[in-house]
């Protein structure tokens, strides 16, 4: 099972890194509801992923999960970047 699990998840990591890049580079407004959509689609994978209890599967797991992470941190970026929070008055004098 070994053998077999790691040539079945390296091509899907492949894949997933493959969506994963393409969902980055898209433009702001398609960018934010595209790495939304597919953060959470990751994140339930790697889950699941999770419960077959194997190495192989494991690692999988983990490594979509963080790959989800990262798409929802994207999706949840603001767009007009015009106003931030640590940025005082005084500091334009």
């Amino acid at each position: 099972m070994g053998i077999i699990g790691i040539l079945v998840t390296l091509p899907l990591l492949l894949v997933f890194y493959q969506l994963y890049s393409y969902a980055v580079s898209l433009e702001p407004l398609e960018r934010q509801r595209t790495c939304q959509g597919l953060g959470i689609s990751y994140m339930v994978i790697g889950i699941m992923a999770l419960v077959f209890r194997t190495l192989p599967c494991v690692i999988f797991g983990v490594v979509v999960i963080m790959f989800g992470l990262r798409l929802v941190s994207y999706g949840l970026d603001r767009l007009n970047k015009s106003t931030f929070i640590d940025h005082y008055e005084e500091d334009d004098k």
